[in-house]
């Protein structure tokens, strides 16, 4: 007993010194410099190409230096896919086959599409394919965590998302909560911060998420990198 105690204590405060690590003006421009470098571990190409194979098995870390990775793509458009990802969390008005359809083509652009994967594991689910069932809401579970070890929500230490719908997805399919007031702003760096609150009555949570590098030429973060 005392040995379960503390291993799960031990995995608790690895948790929390990876969440406290993660400094978004610090650490972002350093891992979208380094996945573009090919002999470096963090090189695009080789995360996405073993995120495809075996994504589940990823560890936090992994997973946000391909987030970060993600972002540094030409393909990388975070207010343009919007309406289509929410196309991917109405799966009880979406047939699954055009949900696995649609959801394939874009997993291939982006692999560690929340809404993606969401879509995919439910379509899995509906046509009682279990194999993949299991895969798909393991990467969408990972990834979920994974954001939410980058920070605490607060405005001084933001969740890392890349794309303005990751926040609305956590709280309502990961936590499975409600939105309340919807909101804008920036953190003391000038980052751009999208705003939601999760209704978790009594006690609703103001939780933020940095966006800044979804901005395009509005971007503070990428003007600095460059």
């Amino acid at each position: 007993m005392k040995n379960l105690i503390a291993t799960f204590l031990l995995s608790v405060i690895s948790f929390g010194v990876f969440s406290q690590n993660f400094t978004y003006s610090e650490d972002y421009p350093k891992y979208y410099k380094l996945s573009k470098i090919q002999d470096d571990p963090n090189f695009y190409e080789s995360l996405r190409s073993r995120f495809n194979e075996e994504g589940e098995n990823f560890t936090k870390k992994e997973v946000i230096r391909l987030l970060i990775g993600q972002t540094a793509q030409e393909s990388y458009n975070a207010y343009g896919m919007v309406g289509l990802e929410r196309s991917f969390l109405a799966t009880d008005q979406v047939s699954p086959d055009t949900l696995l359809k649609y959801g394939k083509l874009v997993y291939e652009m982006n692999p560690v599409d929340l809404s993606v994967n969401y879509g995919l594991w439910k379509a899995n689910s509906k046509i009682i394919n279990e194999q993949e069932t299991k895969k798909y809401e393991a990467r969408f579970k990972l990834i979920a965590e994974s954001i939410l070890s980058t920070g605490d929500g607060s405005k001084e230490r933001p969740y890392f998302v890349i794309s303005p719908i990751d926040g609305y997805v956590l709280i309502t399919k990961y936590y499975e909560k409600e939105i309340g007031t919807m909101g804008s702003g920036e953190d003391a760096k000038g980052y751009f911060l999208d705003i939601l609150e999760m209704v978790d009555a009594p006690d609703n949570k103001t939780l933020h998420f940095v966006i800044d590098h979804g901005m395009g030429g509005l971007s503070k973060i990428l003007s600095e990198i460059e």
